[in-house]
């Protein structure tokens, strides 16, 4: 009967142990370095206030850890379409850095169950948080104040987040693309720009080349000018000297024929006689005319 007795005893100190044993194993539970948690007992469906970080815990037995990230996580907004006060479609993307605050982790848990559920609101909050700042942006200030749009981008996305307990700490925006119509427009815009600054650095010096051009025209000009007013000067010369040497001829013809007129008393009719009869006389050859003879083929000093 003892021996019974104590197998008896001895079963149920084993079976204590393992039960212990096993409700210690149950009640333990680790946190990586990462990461943050408050127990919820699913045995009397108690959510613990305290916060938990690192390490190695004692809980009740039957809880389990609802954990979030003691670290800042990325959240990334890819490919974002919103209107800006142009109404015109901006597509972008946005990633920011947040952490959920240790101190209302309670709270954050109560409303959102997890961290999944708490990263689903936040998402479509900041989402809500980009369209809103876009509308206040025209298109040229997306390509010229894209640093003071993340600026204001943060400001609106810490003014969400606020009431959820969020603690952001940094935010990118990236690949600002806008529609290809507009972006064709504003390359060509910076074309004409960039040619029209070419063409007013060149303008001096086309000016210059033009003014150069011009002067040079004006003495060529001026050469040709001066050379035909000398070759015409030459030739009125030459022509003057002409005329006054057929001039000169001539007066000396008449001159001798007035003195041969005189010496030899002649009238007009018979000076011309005897100036053909010289000129048929002075001929080389036989001539043949038919004219009347002269009326006088003598005459007397």
């Amino acid at each position: 009967m003892s021996g019974i007795s104590f197998v008896v005893v001895s079963v149920g100190i084993a079976l204590s142990l393992i039960t212990i044993v096993s409700l210690l194993i149950a009640s333990l539970g680790r946190l990586n370095t990462d990461e943050i948690a408050i127990s919820y007992n699913t045995i009397s469906k108690k959510l613990s206030r305290e916060v938990q970080s690192s390490g190695l815990h004692l809980n009740a037995p039957g809880f389990r850890f609802i954990k979030f990230p003691s670290v800042f996580t990325s959240m990334e907004f890819d490919d974002i379409s919103c209107l800006n006060q142009d109404g015109v479609v901006i597509n972008l993307d946005v990633t920011l850095q947040f952490q959920a605050d240790p101190k209302y982790l309670y709270d954050i848990v109560l409303q959102f169950t997890d961290f999944d559920g708490y990263k689903k609101i936040l998402y479509a909050t900041g989402r809500a948080a980009v369209h809103d700042t876009c509308a206040h942006f025209n298109t040229t200030a997306f390509q010229s104040m894209r640093g003071y749009f993340q600026v204001k981008l943060l400001e609106e996305m810490k003014n969400t987040f606020n009431p959820f307990y969020a603690i952001l700490r940094d935010l990118q925006v990236n690949n600002v693309r806008r529609p290809a119509d507009f972006e064709t427009a504003v390359k060509d815009k910076e074309a004409a720009k960039e040619n029209i600054k070419i063409a007013e650095n060149e303008r001096p010096k086309l000016l210059t080349q033009a003014r150069t051009e011009y002067q040079k025209a004006l003495k060529q000009a001026q050469i040709i000018k001066e050379r035909a007013d000398t070759d015409s000067n030459i030739i009125l010369n030459q022509a003057d000297a002409e005329a006054e040497a057929v001039r000169a001829r001539y007066q000396s013809e008449t001159d001798a024929y007035v003195e041969l007129k005189n010496k030899m008393r002649l009238n007009v009719e018979a000076l011309l006689n005897y100036m053909a009869v010289r000129v048929i006389g002075s001929s080389k050859s036989d001539v043949y005319i038919n004219m009347k003879s002269p009326a006088q083929v003598k005459y007397e000093l």
